[in-house]
């Protein structure tokens, strides 16, 4: 497929002795782009004629731009040009074209999987990949994946014989190629086809991913480790009927139960850290398809052992992260007798990732324990790392510590957990008290909170006078939930006070985070409770000297205003807000209309005597105002009072 240089003649399979490049596409037969001029049609398949030419030009454009946006538009070429020519000149165009840019080698990654439904069929689908074949060599690495991604699209349309004469072929060609980029694209492409070949093929797939297995290439290795799991999971242990190869699995099927685990075994003990971070992976997927307990303790117990055990810190980190699978894998009894040893060790490791890891995911790995080992193994690590020089290792642990009370039971979490709690309400760490407060409702289940509230309450207040803005907003937003455990005595006595504070924090999120908290603490404890605690602070903030105090009384009744009766609303909320209508501010009479504009339809529903006497008099005043803000928000309430009279 020929494209002149930009500037010139249209490309000459659209153009025949013409310098227009419309007139040398037309339609042919109403099925694709045809040569000539015999039609005056100016579209065909729903295209613009004129928009594909300047597309098929701009393929080869100097500009890098109009090449990418051209290259994304390959599927509305391909619809114009009808299924033959798209397989006869524009697919050899696209491998021509894949020595580009990478944006234009990306662009062409993805938009060659989308020419499946217009290359004329399920029987034509393989040709695409020839282009696909060229970009899984390209050393970008985003080209390969959506090359790959392309590859997978292309196969789900082939039929199953095309796979084997086709496919598999393409599939050998990538495994044996030298550029070390294209043996790694050829990982992924093993365990979408597998199920659908006969057994030789399979066969023949098992024993070239092994090859990849023991690549010369590191970087080879490493995604062959990667792509390992799924490929395990979809290829049954061996069995009488399972075929075997002799050059990729030379242990007979009593010593080696599975075909690919030799080739994990190679992984496992790799030189490279990067291949061996795949190990913990693959062996919860060997454990997973092999058959018997025996089985997994004799084959990938040792390996996850070994994981566990692994001289580099970041193969350590990755089990210590996904123990709680290989629990699942092994079942409990495996866990509790082989497994458990590994995980205490994490916990006490020498990096401080490692067992901020391992601290993170204890109250899951204890889930597959009996309360016994939990105290007697576990409670002893997480003692040690209470009092653990990292801070990040504390407040991995504080935020799943308290999970382990419903594991422990009651006398158990009273004896063992309950003084680990304090001690880090009283930690040095803003995050690691803060990660204690926000999980105490599975502590409360078990124990009540009453326990800890001598501890609780000190914590809460240096976390409410905390320096740094944002841990104030965190704890105000665990408050409702406190409030919900410790019950309304223990919090008017001991937490109201600092609700109040918080509405004359210098920070505007934080006494906008306030009158939330007053809205969730009213739908908790009732109307009557916002009454006796809320409403008088209020009332006391509109007459305050500062004007933020002022403004944020009136966010408060805005926001109030969805939890209070219609009665309160009315009697009390109401007059507050009125009272404010000649403040010397203008921030807060702006403000005062949105109040008021808020407040109109619940009044309204009461009392639609308030709207005339009250509310519209109060605005009218503020639509004469000086300041030009508040006489919009004056008549945009106006405009609201109206409409409810109205209705």
């Amino acid at each position: 497929m020929s494209v002149s240089p930009p500037g010139g003649q249209a490309p000459e399979p659209f153009l025949q002795q013409h310098h227009y490049p419309l007139e040398g596409i037309s339609p042919t037969n109403g099925e694709g782009v045809g040569m000539g001029g015999g039609s005056d049609d100016s579209t065909v398949g729903g295209e613009d004629l004129f928009q594909i030419a300047t597309m098929i030009e701009h393929l080869r454009h100097d500009d890098l731009g109009y090449r990418v946006h051209a290259t994304k538009n390959l599927g509305r070429i391909a619809r114009a040009l009808g299924d033959e020519r798209t397989r006869e000149e524009l697919i050899p165009f696209i491998v021509d074209s894949t020595d580009d840019e990478d944006q234009v080698l990306l662009a062409m990654a993805e938009a060659v999987g989308g020419l499946v439904d217009w290359v004329g069929g399920m029987e034509y689908v393989y040709q695409l990949l020839v282009p696909l074949e060229a970009l899984t060599a390209c050393e970008e690495g985003v080209v390969r994946e959506r090359a790959i991604e392309s590859i997978h699209r292309v196969v789900g349309a082939m039929s199953k014989e095309d796979v084997v004469d086709h496919f598999v072929p393409f599939l050998r060609r990538l495994t044996g190629r030298d550029w070390f980029t294209t043996r790694m694209s050829a990982t992924a492409l093993f365990e979408p086809v597998y199920s659908d070949l006969p057994p030789e093929a399979q066969a023949e797939l098992i024993e070239m991913y092994c090859q990849l297995c023991k690549d010369d290439t590191p970087m080879v290795r490493r995604v062959a480790a990667l792509h390992l799991a799924p490929f395990v999971r979809i290829i049954p242990p061996f069995s009488s009927s399972t075929p075997s190869s002799p050059r990729s699995s030379p242990s007979s099927p009593s010593s080696c139960p599975h075909p690919l685990l030799p080739a994990f075994r190679s992984l496992a003990a790799d030189d490279h850290d990067n291949v061996r971070l795949q190990t913990i992976g693959n062996c919860v997927a060997f454990a997973e398809v092999l058959p018997t307990e025996e089985a997994r303790v004799e084959h990938a117990l040792p390996l996850t052992l070994a994981a566990a055990a692994d001289r580099a810190w970041r193969v350590r980190w990755s089990v210590a992260s996904k123990f709680e699978h290989v629990c699942q894998a092994f079942g409990p009894s495996v866990t509790a007798s082989s497994l458990c040893p590994s995980f205490e060790r994490l916990l006490q490791d020498p990096e401080a990732e490692v067992r901020t890891a391992a601290a993170a995911n204890a109250p899951t790995v204890a889930r597959h324990l009996p309360p016994a080992i939990i105290v007697s193994a576990v409670m002893p690590c997480v003692k040690q790392l209470i009092v653990d020089s990292s801070e990040h290792v504390r407040a991995a642990l504080a935020t799943g510590i308290n999970d382990l009370a419903p594991l422990l039971g009651k006398e158990d979490t009273i004896t063992h957990l309950l003084p680990l709690l304090l001690q880090l309400l009283r930690d040095a760490s803003s995050d690691v008290r803060l990660n204690i407060i926000a999980k105490l409702q599975a502590l409360n289940e078990v124990i009540g909170v009453e326990l800890l509230s001598q501890s609780l309450l000190p914590a809460i207040v240096d976390l409410a006078e905390d320096s740094k803005w944002r841990v104030r907003l965190a704890i105000i937003e665990h408050i409702p939930a406190l409030a919900q455990q410790l019950g309304p005595t223990f919090f008017n006595e001991k937490l109201s006070g600092l609700c109040m504070m918080w509405l004359s924090d210098g920070i505007h999120s934080i006494r906008l985070a306030a009158t939330q908290n007053l809205k969730r603490l009213t739908d908790l404890f009732g109307v009557e409770w916002a009454q006796q605690h809320i409403l008088p602070r209020i009332e006391a903030m509109h007459a305050h000297s500062s004007h933020l105090q002022r403004m944020t009384a009136l966010y408060a009744i805005q926001v109030l205003s969805e939890s209070l009766s219609e009665d309160v609303l009315v009697t009390e909320a109401l007059p507050l807000a009125l009272h404010l209508t000649k403040d010397p501010v203008a921030n807060i009479r702006f403000t005062l209309a949105k109040t008021l504009e808020m407040l109109a339809p619940k009044v309204m529903e009461q009392e639609g005597a308030l709207l005339p006497t009250q509310v519209r008099p109060c605005l009218e005043e503020l639509t004469s105002d000086t300041d030009r803000d508040v006489r919009f928000y004056a008549k945009k309430a106006l405009r609201v009072c109206d409409e409810l009279v109205r209705h």
